[in-house]
């Protein structure tokens, strides 16, 4: 009878126990839920979605407005031009905030968003769709403006897609995208059927164009156009620019500016130029880093007097570039060109180019004296250039490193050019049509070895650079323990 009781007490008191955990518990919870609630609250205070559709924004740089809330249907049918200029200027008048372009298919002039020289996307203000297969901006007619213009600061365009249609204006400064401006972006949008330009960046600094798909359906070599472009604005160019992680689609990237990164991007089917180009002309210190430009192709452009242009893979103007880890194949010219002195080159592949005709090589260095660029007192360490098949076919790459000598082209003669003061290292040339190398300088520049202390201190800060992926670093490394 004892133990029966001394039983209950206990759990009596086990109960007891239970009851005061559980209910400290509930305490608990309650609280977290009313924390919550309150975080809640305040974020959707700051990121309220405004009904209004007439009357100005009155919270600055925290409103989300939905395009459809200013009449938008998205239905592909309806013109939705008038919408959209709303809702930015809007935001616009408000000193920045969000616009919401929902799921559909929404029309727009072909005089764009906003009238010539007026920017639909200004400083502050994010155009952002629910990702570039649900929302899309399709062009109605032949472009006589910029489908969307960009300027100002701390801007974005995201999550859309952009289908221009084929078209192709007669004038060529029309694109999709228009950008100008510092700290901006434009990412993971598709640019499809662009018949010019898709996205143009003039000057400015600290931006980035990343994620985005383009595809540039019309046929034939009609350059000027392609995929993106960057260049100066009133002879500016940009600084620390980024053009990452695209993917273009019958159209090459053009670049300009100062210590830019061009990285991780794929260039497919490029019908005029080059894949990637960067020129020299106030461009200083890019890096040019794990691209894969494939496909060039080659056809008589009608700008260039019907002349035959054979698109080579990379072609790199700059002064102090640094490429690294490319990839140049299957291109009608050749794969990678360097025209800018002191340019480090480094653990890139080239192979299978020169589809159209002989005389090209997987490298080559080049020279322009009219513009004073040259390949000069660059260095060259772990690169590979090989053709697949040869000896099957004899329009295939001819040389694994070709150089050019200005004094025996008819158009350079008397004008004293040369290319002087090559480095290699540990590269591989082998297994090309013709042969390794062609050192077409006077002197012989290819077997160069010295290196000045200023090209050493940079392969060491090179060695240890986050940027450049761990194949490069160990190629620099090797060539600074040799």
């Amino acid at each position: 009878m004892v133990a029966l009781k001394l039983t209950s007490r206990v759990v009596g008191s086990m109960r007891l126990l239970f009851l005061l955990v559980a209910a400290a518990r509930i305490s608990l919870a309650l609280q977290l839920q009313n924390c919550y609630a309150q975080d809640a609250n305040e974020q959707l205070t700051s990121h309220k979605i405004t009904d209004a559709t007439t009357s100005p924004i009155q919270n600055k740089n925290a409103q989300i407005v939905s395009v459809k809330k200013f009449g938008a249907v998205g239905d592909g049918l309806t013109n939705d031009t008038d919408a959209f200029r709303a809702a930015l200027e809007s935001l616009a008048d408000a000193g920045g905030g969000t616009c919401l372009v929902p799921e559909g298919t929404y029309v727009i002039s072909a005089s764009g968003i906003t009238p010539v020289h007026v920017p639909a996307v200004s400083s502050g203000v994010h155009l952002v769709g629910e990702g570039h297969r649900e929302s899309v901006l399709k062009v109605n007619g032949m472009p006589t403006n910029h489908l969307l213009r960009c300027d100002g600061d701390k801007w974005s365009v995201e999550n859309l897609t952009f289908d221009m249609g084929d078209y192709t204006p007669p004038k060529v400064g029309f694109a999709a995208i228009v950008c100008r401006g510092n700290n901006w972006r434009v990412a993971n949008c598709a640019i499809v059927k662009s018949g010019r330009w898709a996205i143009q960046a003039y000057g400015g600094s600290n931006w980035s164009i990343e994620g985005n798909y383009i595809s540039r359906t019309v046929p034939g070599a009609m350059p000027p156009a392609g995929a993106i472009l960057v260049t100066a604005q009133n002879g500016v160019c940009s600084i620390h620019a980024r053009v990452i992680d695209n993917v273009c689609e019958g159209g090459g990237i053009g670049f300009s500016g100062t210590d830019g990164i061009i990285a991780r991007n794929r260039v497919n089917r490029c019908g005029s130029g080059s894949g990637i180009f960067v020129q020299g002309a106030c461009t200083r210190s890019p890096k040019i880093i794990s691209n894969v430009c494939t496909g060039g192709l080659s056809g008589h452009d009608r700008n260039l007097g019907g002349k035959w242009a054979s698109v080579t893979g990379f072609e790199i103007w700059a002064p102090k570039s640094v490429i690294c880890n490319n990839v140049a194949h299957d291109n009608d010219a050749g794969g990678i060109a360097i025209g800018g002195q002191n340019s480090i080159v480094i653990a890139n592949t080239a192979y299978n180019n020169g589809r159209a005709h002989g005389g090209f090589g997987g490298f080559a260095v080049r020279v322009n004296p009219h513009k004073g660029a040259s390949g000069s007192h660059s260095i060259f360490i772990g690169n590979s250039a090989y053709d697949t098949r040869y000896p099957s076919h004899n329009a295939t790459q001819d040389y694994g490193y070709l150089e050019q000598n200005a004094n025996r082209d008819r158009a350079f003669v008397g004008l004293g050019a040369e290319i002087t003061d090559i480095k290699q290292f540990g590269n591989d040339y082998s297994r090309n049509r013709i042969g390794p190398m062609k050192s077409r300088a006077p002197r012989g520049s290819a077997v160069a070895t010295q290196i000045s202390p200023e090209m050493k201190s940079k392969l060491k800060a090179l060695a240890e650079d986050a940027d450049l992926p761990d194949n490069a670093r160990r190629a620099l490394r090797a060539y600074l323990d040799r």
